[in-house]
């Protein structure tokens, strides 16, 4: 599954059953700097001066002609795109997928601090050298926030991992010695040539569309309904929801009859449901990887001459 799905969860629960008016592309711009574009004329509001939506980018629309439409491209802050035939075009959109997109990859970095205990588990290895004390962590683009485990494979053929009690993470290490910038010392040993594992926590990873994997981005699958609940109260924040437009209501509320303090409202609803899911999910990864005395180099083992 993508995260096509939390962008559709985000703006489901934005728009409450109000539908924008939509139209299919038939012929879509020839390139991302193409100006101009043939729809199927569904949408009666396409008319000069709106913003239309293709998948994540805006345009503006400069002249309509018939079906054909002449846009300026990549409006908004959004990203001119490749487009092909049988694209939604979504007219005046109240909540543009790349604002989406960006709510959602800020709800994910902010679920990924400490205050609320939501991470990712990753593994990185190394060779144990016995002439070497400090190791390069590579890690790629992933952010190391704390090392959780680290262990060494054992001799023979049992399939144990021993662990390294001993060690200490130091960071913005010199990149000419060590290339991530960061630095493991080991102070306990482990079997020269055999490989040394370290598990560490890491925030979870952004999107960059809706054709990303939900699984790439490190959230359990428990928690996968945390990035529209976030996005939402942070579109909120700017734009009420469905219930509250007071330029589109439905006939059985007038724009008069939005009450002040409406829009608080819908947003402690949310804010309530998140809250209450992340204390969830946090004390459920809390208990898959229990809380463990943080190791330093001013423990060092026997093998050392010093006592734990």
């Amino acid at each position: 599954m993508t995260a096509q799905i939390w962008i559709d969860d985000t703006r489901d629960m934005l728009l409450s059953g109000y539908v924008e008016d939509l139209d299919l592309i038939t012929t879509p711009p020839t390139t991302t700097t193409g100006t101009s574009m043939v729809v199927q004329g569904i949408a009666n509001s396409i008319v000069k001066g709106v913003v239309v939506e293709v998948n994540s980018e805006l345009m503006y629309v400069t002249d309509v002609s018939s079906t054909t439409i002449s846009v300026m491209r990549g409006y908004a802050g959004s990203t001119a795109a490749t487009h092909v035939a049988n694209d939604i075009v979504r007219v005046s959109p109240k909540f543009p997928t790349h604002r989406i997109i960006s709510a959602i990859n800020a709800d994910l970095s902010d679920i990924s601090s400490p205050a609320h205990g939501m991470f990712q588990m990753l593994t990185t290895t190394f060779t144990y050298n016995g002439g070497v004390a400090g190791y390069n962590l590579n890690t790629g683009s992933n952010v190391v926030d704390s090392i959780y485990e680290v262990t060494h494979a054992a001799v023979g053929s049992l399939a144990n991992e021993p662990e390294i009690i001993s060690w200490r993470l130091k960071r913005d290490r010199d990149t000419g010695s060590f290339t991530s910038g960061n630095a493991l010392i080991l102070y306990d040993g482990a079997v020269p040539g055999k490989t040394v594992r370290v598990l560490y926590k890491s925030p979870l990873t952004s999107i960059t569309d809706g054709t990303t994997s939900r699984s790439a981005t490190g959230l359990a699958a428990t928690a996968y309904d945390l990035p529209p609940l976030g996005a939402a109260m942070a579109l909120m924040t700017t734009r009420p929801i469905r219930r509250e437009f007071l330029d589109a209501q439905g006939t059985s509320r007038m724009g008069a009859e939005v009450p002040p303090g409406a829009i608080s409202a819908s947003f402690r609803d949310l804010m309530g449901r998140r809250r209450e899911r992340l204390e969830s999910e946090s004390a459920r990864l809390a208990a898959q990887y229990p809380q463990q005395w943080s190791r330093h180099a001013a423990v060092r083992s026997q093998s050392w001459g010093y006592v734990r």
